[in-house]
């Protein structure tokens, strides 16, 4: 290269470079190095650059004299930010010769940027973890040990984060739960579907317990590999309890085991708005839910787990739905949803979404490895369609075509 190109490569390049003796008297400086470095600078000059830097690196003078090499790094990739600005250098000395130092400066104003970001998405969600009494928010690595404990899982749980951190997740989950591939077959769904969710006993650290809604979320990197979870712990003991009150005290207008409305009630309901919505032309939708195999699991695993699927089915309907739609049990295993003012869009949205979570759906105790999904027929209220019985029947036949189609499916009903 000539010395007329090495000239240019010097005056033109982006990387600050400058030329200092060892104390510290600026000899030549490009002008990337004037435009990086003096925004750090008291004076507002790079004559002397250890007096110039002293307000942001006070001790580059000590650094050159304790350095006893002949040549070699003396500072490498030192960060200066400036005070109340994003702005941001990497500054390195470099000593190449007796009394000879090179300072290279490379801008770091993004990396500073990105800092100020990170500063204040952890201050809002230290907020959030301040106001929210009932969630907890812990992370996992990818083996299922926590690695991350928040506020809010300390207050939650009752567990300070230096002793929970590097423990499994199964130390939070009752002993009940936390059998054999329990974890692995969490952690396999999550990591399968994107996340999973389950209801169930969590432990604080005294060993007591709650009832809690949990959700796991796969975290995954640039590639999309799973490189650990998030986890997201909500404590629903109050409600579980005012459920069970609900149930307890109960007419027999609500299904004794699930909560949601018994089959008479409501079909008396679904009456009324269907009446309504062909008096005011307002659209209707009806989902009927149907369990696959249900017969087939509930004859492998037992009627427990047959009655602990219809709760999860009947929660899941009722977590989904708005407050203006009405959850039934309508046959021995079979649910339905009434969706006032909503077409058959809609209806198809929100069986999705019910199907999906069903997928997801992490069971208790002894039936944590099962998997149970949904067919979800959708039908709505037409000029052919009149009656509480014909939603009923034409969702039948789209659950009818979702089986044949390979179940776990939602379908809505076309003529």
């Amino acid at each position: 290269m000539t010395p007329e190109a090495l000239l240019d490569l010097f005056l033109l390049s982006p990387v600050g470079i400058v030329e200092v003796d060892e104390d510290g008297t600026v000899e030549v400086a490009n002008l990337a190095a004037r435009r990086l470095l003096t925004p750090f600078t008291r004076t507002g000059t790079l004559d002397d650059l250890f007096t110039a830097l002293s307000g942001v690196a006070p001790d580059l003078a000590a650094r050159v004299r304790g350095f006893d090499g002949p040549r070699g790094v003396v500072v490498d990739n030192m960060e200066l930010l400036a005070p109340g600005q994003q702005l941001g250098v990497f500054l390195s000395l470099v000593k190449v010769a007796t009394g000879r130092i090179v300072a290279v400066a490379t801008d770091a104003s993004g990396l500073a940027a990105a800092r100020g970001a990170v500063s204040r998405l952890e201050q809002r969600q230290r907020a959030v973890e301040e106001a929210v009494h009932d969630y907890a928010f812990y992370t996992l690595d990818r083996d299922g040990l926590i690695d991350s404990w928040s506020v809010a899982a300390e207050r939650v749980h009752q567990w300070a984060a230096s002793g929970i951190i590097g423990q499994s997740m199964t130390a939070l989950v009752a002993p009940e739960q936390a059998g054999e591939g329990y974890l692995t077959d969490t952690l396999s769904l999550a990591a399968r579907n994107g996340w999973c969710e389950e209801e169930g006993h969590r432990q604080r650290q005294d060993g007591t317990t709650f009832w809690a809604s949990t959700v796991v979320t796969a975290l995954r990197d640039a590639s999309g590999e799973t490189v650990g979870f998030s986890v997201i712990t909500r404590d629903v003991s109050e409600r579980r309890k005012l459920e069970e009150q609900l149930r307890d005290d109960a007419s027999s207008n609500t299904d004794y085991l699930t909560g949601v409305f018994a089959r008479r009630a409501f079909f008396d309901v679904a009456q009324s708005e269907v009446a309504r919505a062909r008096r005011y032309g307002q659209p209707l939708t009806m989902l009927l839910i149907d369990p696959d195999h249900f017969r087939e699991l509930v004859e492998q695993y037992g009627e427990g787990f047959g009655n602990e699927w219809l709760r999860a089915i009947a929660w899941v309907g009722r977590q989904e739905s708005r407050t203006t739609d009405v959850v039934g049990r309508v046959g021995g295993e079979a649910f339905a949803v009434l969706l006032p003012s909503t077409e058959l869009s809609g209806g198809l949205v929100l069986a999705e979404r019910i199907r999906e979570r069903m997928q997801r759906h992490v069971f208790g105790g002894d039936y944590q490895a099962v998997r149970a999904t949904l067919s979800i027929g959708v039908a709505d209220v037409t000029e052919s369609i009149t009656s509480v019985d014909g939603l009923l029947s034409t969702a039948g036949t789209a659950v009818e075509r979702a089986r044949q189609a390979g179940r776990n499916l939602v379908v809505g009903y076309d003529d």
